[in-house]
């Protein structure tokens, strides 16, 4: 008998279950669930007749879209997103505006560049707070904590934080392994993973081949993953157990990793203190 799915009573179990069933959907919903995944904070303070405007989309595709969802209507679906989205500190940006306006420094001069990382470090660290539900952060810790062995990769710009996350739990009591392709060891090390071990991946766009290969290869061999990137509508995103979509502040281009890190020490210190209980 098939259980029935309980329907998402935060926003993060709501995106889980949008990535989830998003192949499944029609064109039609799927340009839905494309702008709610993306504008979170247009669903949450715009009518209804706007957002239908914006998405480019007839209002009955919305309500179609919030009653496959298992919502009765738009309005109890909305209401997830105002629950979620309207937390936020909402003078944030008006805050960093006026300090700026202050200012009379270049806007490329080393001190403006140190606050632009540290006021947009800040507002990504903040929105990371609002949209990790303790929920996600506990089913998480629980494939870790009963993992026989934790795999942890990333490549490229992802590495530092993979690389940071097996640094710190390799002062833990778990069997740690860090995945990398360093005298092509990738490939070999990776026929050790069993369903009973837990993968830990770190991906972010443009996403690296060796990555996307892996997670296939996780996949197949009934492994759980668990995503740290920047994208949970990402192609692979249905095969993670648990995926935290993290968006890292940006200045000039260059994306910070602190909310990642932030992330990855939460897991890692989070693990060793369920050791010592």
């Amino acid at each position: 008998m098939e259980v029935e799915e309980k329907v998402p009573a935060d926003l993060d179990t709501l995106r889980e279950l949008i990535v989830k069933r998003y192949d499944g959907l029609s064109q039609r919903l799927q340009q839905v669930a494309d702008f709610v995944m993306a504008q979170p904070m247009l669903v949450a303070v715009e009518t209804m007749a706007s957002t239908a405007e914006q998405a480019n989309v007839p209002l009955s595709t919305l309500s179609r879209f919030a009653n496959t969802m298992g919502y009765s209507g738009y309005s109890s679906m909305q209401a997830i997103f105002r629950d979620q989205c309207l937390n936020r500190p909402r003078d944030y940006k008006e805050r960093v505006r006026k300090a700026r306006a202050k200012e009379n420094v270049s806007q490329t001069s080393a001190m403006a560049i140190f606050q632009d990382f540290g006021h947009a470090n800040v507002e990504a660290m903040e929105e990371l707070q609002m949209t990790v539900s303790p929920q996600k952060l506990e089913r998480a810790m629980s494939l870790l904590e009963n993992a026989d062995t934790i795999y942890i990769q990333g490549m490229r710009r992802a590495y530092p934080v993979a690389f940071y996350l097996w640094y710190a739990l390799m002062k833990s009591d778990n069997n740690v392994v860090l995945l990398d392709d360093h005298g092509g060891m990738l490939t070999p090390m990776t026929r050790r993973m069993t369903e009973k071990d837990v993968l830990v991946t770190v991906t972010y766009s443009p996403y690296a081949p060796e990555t996307s290969e892996l997670i296939d290869i996780a996949h197949n061999k009934g492994v759980p993953i668990v995503a740290i990137t920047d994208d949970q509508m990402m192609a692979q995103g249905n095969k993670m157990e648990v995926c935290f979509e993290v968006k890292e502040g940006e200045v000039m281009g260059f994306r910070s990793l602190s909310s990642s890190m932030y992330l990855a020490q939460t897991l890692a210190v989070s693990l060793m203190c369920q050791e010592v209980k």
